[in-house]
């Protein structure tokens, strides 16, 4: 097998929307790829999100003194942030470092890193989607953000952030909102448009396309956990799962909140954790809906006009991978759900949980692990999986062939930490 710049074998741990983008941009660079996944292609956290892809997301999680909110949010039930208490011992060198991130030096420094890599997602799913004739799944419908009054008021240091750091997006006022999306209850009188971003009504079956690309192609998929990664004496990775040692060119981690023991078995100690998130589906018995994503700024929920449903997605709950579900919070919501958009039901059809992979400063993972270069990272990107996966699939594909990335990658090393 080659171990050249081009013709390499890959194996592409994580067939998620992540790994899917980037095995598919590395097979278009004349690599072979090998997928590997425990679940089938798009069946794990890509599955359950938004559909949003938001070229303008260059604001972190962590800002500043949210410390000072936090213990109001936590004993709130409907807070949108939420705490398994036997989980804040492991959780707590996530969490100083994530404090950490908040301030406002470490705010402003994030969204300039981050800009340049969310500026081009959408071109960049865009160029994927024609190369290889995908039409219908992804259209250009902006990203909504509604409020009240008092609500956009407090919005005002994002909204000067956003402006600094070059991002594109309209003010409107109760008019305009009602124009855009006249089902919407009257009491939210203003928003936050980004016309910008993109929005994909069944994330599903973006995954497939990818999947059913990458198999056109000559690419392959294994359905295995992977146990483990190891460097052979003569360089090369070895991956290693319940089948056995296969031995390839390249490897590139891709696995989501699963990334953290394999970077850690290649020399990076990774502050890794999972934001988990919640959705539900509501079905729309009368009325309008939404043409696009829309998030309820006083609630801090999306609501996303799937193709089969209205799909309402709520929480940032942190207590690893393996705590049972608790969709206490996110049925709570329903009510309020229904207020937001007269006409929804109030019998949720699915329910459903997934697992952000998210790192403290909101920025995902991208480069070589610090033990060999034929281990590539692609990994961490929370709560912008779908956003920012075939920009990454860019970025890897050029660290392959030793390419200068068109986009800064230092910011975004695992040896940041």
């Amino acid at each position: 097998m080659s171990s050249g710049n081009s013709n390499n074998d890959i194996a592409v741990i994580g067939a998620g929307i992540v790994g899917l983008a980037t095995a598919l941009t590395l097979q278009q660079d004349g690599h072979r790829v090998t997928l590997i996944d425990q679940r089938d292609p798009g069946m794990g956290t890509s599955f359950g999100n938004a559909g949003a892809i938001v070229t303008g997301a260059v604001a972190p999680v962590a800002s500043p003194g949210l410390w000072r909110k936090l213990p109001k949010m936590l004993t709130n039930p409907d807070s949108y942030l939420s705490v398994r208490w036997s989980y804040l011992p492991r959780l707590m060198p996530w969490l100083w470092q994530f404090f950490r991130a908040g301030t406002p030096e470490n705010v402003e420094r994030i969204a300039r890193e981050l800009a340049p890599l969310v500026f081009p997602a959408y071109e960049a799913h865009q160029a994927l989607m024609r190369r290889h004739g995908i039409e219908g799944i992804v259209r250009q419908v902006g990203w909504l953000k509604i409020y009240d009054q008092a609500g956009f008021d407090a919005t005002s240091d994002d909204r000067a952030l956003l402006r600094r750091h070059g991002v594109r997006f309209d003010e409107l006022d109760a008019d305009e909102l009602r124009q855009l999306e006249p089902g919407l209850n009257r009491r939210y009188t203003h928003a936050i448009f980004q016309p910008g971003s993109a929005f994909a009504s069944t994330p599903l079956k973006l995954s497939q396309a990818y999947a059913e690309a990458i198999r056109r192609g000559g690419g392959s998929f294994k359905k295995q956990t992977v146990q483990g990664i190891e460097i052979g004496a003569d360089g090369r990775p070895v991956v290693v799962t319940e089948a056995g040692r296969a031995a390839c060119d390249r490897v590139v981690v891709a696995a989501g909140a699963w990334s953290k023991n394999l970077a850690a078995m290649l020399g990076a100690r990774v502050p890794l954790d999972t934001e988990r998130g919640y959705h539900l589906y509501l079905e729309r018995k009368s009325g309008p809906g939404v043409g696009r994503p829309t998030l309820v700024g006083d609630h801090g929920f999306v609501l996303a006009p799937m193709a089969d449903g209205v799909r309402l997605t709520f929480g940032v709950e942190l207590a690893g991978v393996d705590a049972p579900p608790d969709f206490r919070r996110i049925r709570r919501m329903v009510p309020r759900a229904q207020d937001v958009l007269p006409g929804l039901s109030g019998e949720p059809q699915r329910e459903w949980l997934g697992y952000r992979p998210s790192l403290p400063d909101s920025k995902p993972v991208i480069g070589p692990s610090p033990r060999s270069e034929r281990v590539t990272f692609a990994f961490g990107h929370g709560h912008l999986g779908l956003t920012l996966s075939a920009v990454t699939g860019r970025c890897v594909a050029d660290l392959v062939a030793k390419r200068k990335p068109a986009i800064p990658l230092e910011p975004f090393a695992a040896t940041r930490f």
